[in-house]
């Protein structure tokens, strides 16, 4: 039987150290609102997913993943990884990136949150689940899987501990500007559409948002069971690169089909013939030397509670 109460996950040293101060006040607003909350305080990089599953075997309806995009990604493996569906998830952005939440209508205002997740609207949602040499039990993810030179800027601006959200992008852009990534010869198979090429960049989108700013999927939806997939069709000079970020920050992007190619897709296969391949799944590490991707969709897997979805087949 689901116990009533929510289960908080959080990191104690989110919202710049005051996470544990953050957990108190959404506590006392849940208790306003007739509802309990108990409080799970994350220790270390993967925790997160540990106690989401543990919760979800446990018996909580209601998981909340308090923190950025990072902690969204843990709460929804671990959720996904207990086997237990009838979870419903809840969000609250207190992180460094908020994407998936931007994308989803979760607003920024703690109590606002807080009161959404207590009588919110709830929706069953898309997930994506990605395989490779270095992660055989696969990972899942909301937003999006990025491949090549996305990841290669988002990695880098997470070594920023200084810089936050869109102006770290923009400075890690710029450092790999120096030294511009080498195009990767790969076999590509969307759909069963099989294609030999050599790219710099593929995003494999269920959210419309990464890195802040950039509008890597503008027609994305949640709901729908199809990725957006996009990639460069050829090699990008320093020139092109920056024509690239330029467009993606206007999801422009969609309208050259001579540099991109933009199609909606519920399976992804990617083969490189030599392991260099960076990616990132919702903005966390899935490797840095990859070789063999597979992304399978996972239609209407997760229950999520929700605002107004900036994007969903039922135009929420």
């Amino acid at each position: 039987m689901l116990r009533k109460d929510i289960l908080l996950i959080i990191n104690p040293n989110a919202s710049k150290g005051r996470g544990k101060k953050k957990a108190k006040e959404i506590q006392s607003l849940f208790r306003t609102m007739g509802r309990e909350c108990t409080v799970a305080y994350t220790r270390a990089p993967g925790h997160a997913e540990s106690l989401a599953k543990r919760g979800a075997l446990y018996g909580y309806d209601t998981i909340v993943a308090a923190g950025g995009d990072g902690t969204v990604n843990e709460t929804v493996n671990g959720i996904m990884k207990s086997g237990v569906k009838s979870v419903r998830m809840g969000i609250i952005p207190i992180g460094r990136g908020n994407d998936f939440s931007w994308m989803v209508g979760i607003p920024s205002s703690q109590k606002k949150a807080v009161s959404l997740i207590a009588g919110g609207k709830t929706g069953r949602i898309d997930v994506g689940f990605c395989k490779g040499t270095d992660h055989p039990d696969g990972m899942y993810f909301v937003n999006g899987a990025g491949f090549g030179f996305e990841p290669m800027v988002n990695f880098k601006a997470m070594d920023y501990k200084h810089l936050n959200g869109m102006l770290s992008y923009i400075v890690a852009f710029l450092d790999i500007l120096v030294h511009p990534p080498k195009p990767y010869r790969i076999r590509l198979d969307v759909d069963g559409n099989v294609s030999e090429l050599e790219t710099q960049q593929i995003s494999v989108s269920n959210g419309r948002r990464m890195g802040s700013s950039f509008i890597m999927a503008p027609d994305a939806m949640i709901d729908d069971g199809f990725f957006d997939v996009m990639y460069t069709n050829f090699p990008l000079e320093r020139k092109g690169l920056i024509k690239a970020v330029l467009a993606f920050l206007r999801g422009a992007h969609t309208e050259d089909s001579r540099t991109f190619t933009c199609v909606r897709a519920r399976s992804v296969s990617i083969n490189s013939e030599e392991k260099c391949i960076e990616a990132h799944c919702d903005g966390e590490l899935f490797t840095h030397v990859g070789q063999e991707f597979r992304i399978e969709m996972r239609s209407g897997a997760l229950e999520l509670i929700h605002g107004k979805v900036q994007g969903s087949s039922e135009r929420s």
